[in-house]
């Protein structure tokens, strides 16, 4: 049975990442497709089960080149609208077929598991340092801005030649473009910033070009092998950003969903579960991507009983398909560290699978047992409900997260 657009249900996507469970239940009583309408009138499709999500990322019906857009090619979305700079954009993430064999081939040697695995003396490293830093501080401490967004983002810096003095920037520059809740001028303000920040670092690193991320794309512009000088920009600001923010969010909001279900910590610091399946619980249950906007139909398509016609916009409902009854089970809206059958989606799947799956699992792998294991009755300092979420309903995680410990003697 074909369901017309008009006739569905609209739900009203909430600025408030404070709100994202009960959006995600309501998404997911409609069915696999559901209709909702984000802040500032903008009507699109949400894939919100499990099965339907996993099967959109593979199906070539749809893709992410944000020309197919059709409200925004009628004009319909604002170019100061806040999703504008997180769509508009032209690298890997939006490329498909060969244009998206050609810029994830530029990237994927330097992402291989097995290259990756020799990363974790660094990785170590960096955990050690911070925490160093964290208990030189006193027994209290953000855990966001001196341990959880600080890690990944030293981490990729290192692999992408980033200068020290620049990471404090494009972290800030990072958390602007995904505020959903910026104003217009605010926007524009940010996509502006971020091309003249790549402007000067590539000004800069094609004097003293080394073995690194950003290098190695200024010479495949160099060669012809990135198209257009935007094209190198964005792809510099995707690898950079993406490879520091979500990780962030995910420690930020592993560890609150741990110090607030205390028998599950105790589960895992008394070795009854291994960290390894607990942070794919995390993974599933705190992922900090929870609305990823989006895949374009390239022609109608009835799915799940609905018409989604050739240029509309489909949401990614990643926080509503890892919650999933049909793919988790009765407890799917339980942090449950004991679940061993764990499909979460958190990583995507398909062409655009995340390409730094295996360092975000890396660095998750060394930054709990340590942090858990060397800062002693780690417990926060406010209230659960009066934690402060990123003002976006596409990225979920806390802007800060205020703690109290002890350091271990060990």
């Amino acid at each position: 049975m074909r369901v017309e657009n008009d006739h569905c249900d609209v739900i009203g996507v909430p600025a408030a990442p404070t709100q994202l469970d009960r959006l995600s239940s309501a998404i997911l009583r409609q069915g696999g497709m559901a209709r909702v309408s984000l802040p500032g009138d903008v009507v699109t499709w949400a894939a919100a089960r499990h099965q339907t999500l996993r099967q959109m990322l593979s199906d070539q019906r749809f893709n992410k080149d944000w020309r197919q857009w059709r409200a925004l090619q009628d004009g319909e979305i604002p170019e100061d609208h806040p999703l504008i700079g997180i769509c508009k954009v032209d690298n890997m993430t939006t490329a498909h077929g060969a244009d998206h064999r050609r810029l994830r081939g530029l990237l994927s040697s330097s992402f291989a598991p097995s290259r990756i695995a020799l990363l974790a003396p660094r990785v170590e490293q960096c955990v050690d340092r911070l925490l160093a830093e964290m208990a030189q501080h006193g027994g209290s401490a953000d855990l966001m801005s001196e341990f959880a967004a600080p890690l990944p983002t030293n981490v990729i810096a290192e692999l992408f030649g980033l200068p020290d003095e620049q990471r404090e920037e494009i972290v800030a520059l990072t958390y602007s473009l995904a505020n959903t809740s910026a104003t217009g001028e605010e926007v524009r303000q940010t996509r502006q910033r971020i091309p003249e920040f790549f402007r000067r670092l590539i000004a800069l690193k094609r004097g003293q070009l080394g073995d690194d991320l950003a290098s190695a794309l200024i010479v495949a512009r160099d060669k012809g092998e990135l198209v257009s000088d935007t094209e190198l920009i964005d792809m510099l600001f995707m690898v950079l950003s993406a490879g520091f923010v979500t990780t962030a969010g995910v420690i930020g909001n592993g560890v609150l969903a741990l110090l607030t279900h205390p028998q599950q910590l105790h589960l895992v610091r008394s070795g009854q579960v291994p960290w390894s399946q607990a942070i794919e619980e995390i993974l599933r249950w705190g992922s900090s991507a929870a609305n990823l906007p989006f895949r374009y139909a390239t022609q109608d398509v009835e799915i799940d009983g609905c018409l989604v016609r050739r240029g509309d916009a489909v949401l990614m409902a990643f926080h509503a398909a890892n919650r999933d009854e049909k793919a988790f089970g009765p407890g799917a809206n339980r942090f449950d560290v004991t679940r061993r059958h764990n499909p979460h989606l958190s990583f995507g799947e398909g062409p655009h699978s995340c390409l730094g799956a295996a360092l975000a699992r890396l660095e998750l792998r060394c930054a709990f047992p340590a942090l858990f294991g060397r800062l002693e009755d780690l417990a926060l300092t406010i209230a659960a409900e009066d934690v402060v979420y990123m003002p976006s309903y596409v990225i979920r995680f806390p802007q800060r997260l205020p703690v109290s410990f002890r350091p271990s003697v060990a």
